[in-house]
């Protein structure tokens, strides 16, 4: 079974020689909503055939995503890495027949010429299906005054295809019944391909009216599923990226969109090369209204060939950007890319943002918590728009070391030590806790209860491990709480006295002594109080008394209450 997964972003270029237009309003969703769109569902048919209906979006068929969510496969951003803060996913990944598609329709301006510049991140799950079973996504631009399709590009992304740049997911596909019955066919792993652009060049359309439409379906056999994210770059800027620069800039470097399979730049004209590959480095910068053009080639069946065009803005602003060589993490924590130190020096107001490569197309996921080692890049721009991106070089040092022997049982009232329980290295910090993540530190390393206790260790990089230790303390042999059933205060040094005797791991609380009315006559506050039959100076008669002992079982910690009677003979 493959699934479809397809990622579009487009970056609406109206641009270069041909000059500048309006945005066509919400292309880009940057309402948050589909005004402007038409949503359509239906489902695909037994033949290949897709019948869709409606102008509506439908509920978790057509869906605003929101910044933050990983495709669950490719692990690529849900909103397209282009600075919106919506994106739109088409489809769903619910296994069945169903085919949804969106559309958006505008005039060219007169005089005006557009290159659509769009890419496509693509995720399939492969059930060997005849291609017009297999789920897929389908781009097609048309000239709808003309009544044509505009050529180049039109194509599908169906699951059969053998699209270069696949990569196979490290999440497996998961198991539905439909699979399981044979309505889908055997399980196959799932494959992406990584954002890769194309464009569509509508120079020579203005004044025509031109509809964009995308579409995704299920199999044909009800089994396998296909949805695509689409997003578009309302701004309207050009595709190539860094050419602003501001004073203090002694260089510049030119970002043309990334993942076409061959770059050819050019100065003032398409006579002579000036380089090659996705970026062009300026040193020195470039006069301001330079021009530059870059000649860009798809892969082969994602589009055509195109040029685009870029005028380099020299701004008077202040523009510094200083990354440290180096950032050192911790193997498991992570390096943190977002900390201050790390762009320490820069320009005030600075908006910083994380790359995996130099091209700035595909962010890191956790710049907080970069877990892998290698080479990462941090774009800064000012609030004059002028950017530049840098690289940084991530290092972890090694975890703190912890083996730890759990200790044998001991008998309250003894405890154990933890610093006994690891075998110390000098070049390490110990420190004791009480919960799993070391927020709460215990008073004494000395612990005389059972239980789970946590130990940090510090290392001299500053890396921590916390791992913990069972102990395991065995409850003390019974208590008993008796006290004598009469004595004789006679003064006569036997027996005048009545205490309460405790014998195991009771602490004292107080005992109090009621005659046979309910009335307190003495209270004990500690072990050492006795009582020696009177009450208030005078001598309590002869009878039935009746004393009520309190205190707390120091292994336990649950209080204790014991009764009796005592009588006083004279």
């Amino acid at each position: 079974m493959r699934r479809l997964y397809i990622i579009l972003l487009f970056s609406l270029l109206l641009t270069g020689v041909h000059g500048f237009a309006q945005c066509p309003p919400n292309i880009g969703f940057e309402n948050g909503t589909f005004d402007g769109w038409i949503c359509a569902t239906g489902s695909i048919g037994a033949d290949g055939n897709i019948n869709v209906y409606g102008k509506d979006p439908v509920y978790d068929r057509h869906t605003i995503t929101r910044a933050g969510i990983l495709d669950p496969y490719g692990h690529f951003p849900q909103v397209a890495p282009n600075g919106s803060k919506y994106s739109v996913r088409l489809g769903n990944g619910i296994n069945g027949k169903g085919a949804e598609r969106i559309s958006y329709q505008f005039t060219v301006p007169p005089g005006k010429g557009y290159s659509l510049v769009f890419y496509c991140a693509v995720v399939l799950q492969s059930p060997g299906h005849a291609s017009y079973q297999q789920p897929k996504f389908t781009a097609h631009i048309f000239d709808v005054t003309d009544n044509v399709p505009i050529d180049c590009p039109q194509f599908d992304f169906i699951a059969s295809y053998n699209i270069p740049g696949f990569q196979q997911s490290d999440v497996p596909a998961p198991v539905d019944s439909t699979q399981q019955n044979g309505g889908g066919g055997a399980i196959a792993s799932v494959y992406y391909k990584d954002w890769s652009p194309t464009t569509i060049n509508l120079v020579g359309y203005a004044g025509k009216i031109v509809r964009l439409e995308f579409t995704t379906n299920d199999c044909t056999l009800g089994g396998h599923f296909g949805y695509a994210y689409v997003d578009i770059n309302e701004e309207c800027t050009q595709p190539i990226t860094g050419n602003t620069y501001c004073t203090g800039q002694q260089f510049i470097t030119l970002h043309a969109p990334a993942g076409f399979s061959s770059y050819t730049w050019y100065k003032d004209g398409l006579t002579t090369p000036i380089g090659q590959g996705e970026t062009l480095f300026l040193n020195p910068a470039p006069p301001d209204q330079s021009k530059y053009e870059v000649v860009i080639k798809p892969y082969e069946g994602l589009g055509c060939p195109d040029t685009i065009y870029t005028i380099i803005n020299k701004v008077n602003a202040d523009f510094k950007l200083k990354v440290v060589d180096t950032l050192w993490g911790c193997v498991g924590a992570g390096a943190d890319l977002t900390a201050s130190a790390v762009t320490t020096g820069s320009t005030e107001g600075m908006v910083f943002s994380y790359y995996t490569e130099a091209s700035g197309l595909l962010h890191v996921p956790n710049p907080r918590g970069v877990i892998q080692p290698g080479l990462y890049y941090i774009k800064g721009t000012n609030p004059e728009g002028c950017s530049n991106i840098v690289p940084v070089l991530v290092m972890l040092h090694p975890q703190a070391i912890v083996t730890i022997k759990d200790p044998l049982p001991v008998q309250y009232p003894q405890t154990v030590d933890l610093s006994t329980v690891y075998v110390s290295r000098s070049d390490q910090t110990y420190s004791y806790y009480s919960d799993e993540k070391a927020t709460k530190p215990l008073p004494s390393k000395n612990v005389g209860v059972s239980g789970k206790y946590y130990i940090k260790a510090v290392n001299s990089f500053g890396c921590e491990t916390i791992t913990y230790t069972t102990v395991t303390v065995k409850p003390p042999p019974p208590y008993s709480i008796s006290a004598p059933n009469v004595f004789t205060p006679n003064n006569d040094g036997i027996n005048d006295y009545f205490s309460v005797k405790i014998d195991g791991f009771v602490s004292f609380g107080n005992v109090k002594v009621f005659n046979r009315y309910g009335q307190l006559v003495f209270t004990a506050k500690t072990a050492y109080d006795v009582w020696d039959g009177n009450y208030k100076g005078q001598a309590m008669p002869p009878g039935a008394y009746y004393w009520v002992f309190e205190g707390t079982d120091q292994y336990y910690h649950t209080s204790v209450k014991k009764g009796g009677s005592i009588a006083i003979a004279r």
